[in-house]
């Protein structure tokens, strides 16, 4: 499951990055968590953590950043703090709009939703349709290719080694995404 966040009212567009991660990551509420004893005891706060893979953040329904979780903080008022690092496997879906169940309703306030998605990319993919609308229609982009590359098989689902997630494009590009703190070193075979 991927988690939702609005930032509608709060995401700096032209802001640094270190002040929209700030606002992605945030400090979100959980419902009727009020401390970290709180927290423990939430069944909504065990949802949150099940679901705690992917969070997504959106402006106007629109995707401004999506992140991998690697981590959590509950600071003293109960509220949930993510840590994340950068997933470029799902950079396709910024700038396109949720979808229906995943996006917010009118009337909708609570800051935070979790979405049905299985921890594939196609799954998260799914998620989106085009920007700038709100119909659910396939996307004619990046990430709609990609949602049927591995619809079709011709896109690994995540392979993980030693903390380092891996996926295999249909066009032969490999995204390696480190664990937090680890980097990557590529070799070019050359021939001689």
């Amino acid at each position: 499951m991927a988690v939702v966040v609005n930032v509608s009212h709060r995401f700096p567009r032209t802001g640094s990055r270190a002040e929209q991660l700030a606002v992605v990551r945030g400090d979100w509420p959980v419902p009727e968590v009020d401390n970290p004893e709180a927290f423990a005891d939430s069944d909504d706060a065990q949802e949150l953590l099940d679901a705690a893979d992917v969070l997504i953040a959106a402006a106007g329904n629109e995707v401004v950043d999506v992140q991998r979780i690697t981590g959590l903080q509950v600071d003293e008022g109960g509220h949930v703090r993510f840590e994340t690092v950068d997933e470029p496997v799902l950079g396709g879906m910024i700038g396109q709009r949720l979808r229906p169940g995943a996006a917010w309703e009118p009337g909708e306030s609570w800051p935070v939703k979790l979405a049905d998605a299985a921890g594939t990319v196609s799954e998260y993919l799914e998620l989106v349709g085009e920007p700038g609308r709100g119909d659910g229609e396939p996307a004619p982009a990046d990430a709609a290719e990609a949602a049927d590359a591995a619809a079709s098989g011709d896109l690994s689902d995540d392979l993980e080694l030693g903390g380092f997630r891996l996926v295999l494009g249909a066009d032969g590009n490999l995204v390696v995404t480190p664990p937090a703190g680890r980097s990557v070193t590529v070799l070019a075979a050359h021939e001689g």
